[in-house]
């Protein structure tokens, strides 16, 4: 059986980078909005490595979870996805508003 302790540890980095990815993406609008380039280029690399961080724990739990055969979700974990997820689209959603107002010119 896999560790509640070991999902809680991992869940908690997901958590903790997904959260700062979500951070970097929405800092890079706000550069973005101030005509910062440079700014809105880093803060979004930044974002990427964060979310990078979190993807990484989000598949050692899974992989962790096959291996045992035997699903361990918890509401730490419920909630690591959903931060994740959240960065996720967020990121999308921030490239596509650039996009958007760049074509606005």
């Amino acid at each position: 059986m896999a560790s509640i302790e070991a999902i809680s540890e991992t869940a908690m980095q997901v958590i903790t980078y997904a959260g700062m990815a979500k951070s970097c993406y929405i800092e890079s609008l706000k550069y973005y909005r101030n005509h910062d380039l440079e700014g809105y280029t880093k803060a979004m690399s930044d974002g990427d490595e964060n979310f990078s961080q979190a993807h990484e724990a989000h598949l050692h739990v899974l992989q962790e979870e096959m291996s045992t055969q035997e699903p361990q979700i918890t509401m730490l974990l419920a909630h690591a996805e959903d931060q994740l997820m959240a960065a996720e689209t967020i990121k999308t959603l921030i490239q596509e508003m650039t996009l958007l107002l760049e074509s606005r010119g």
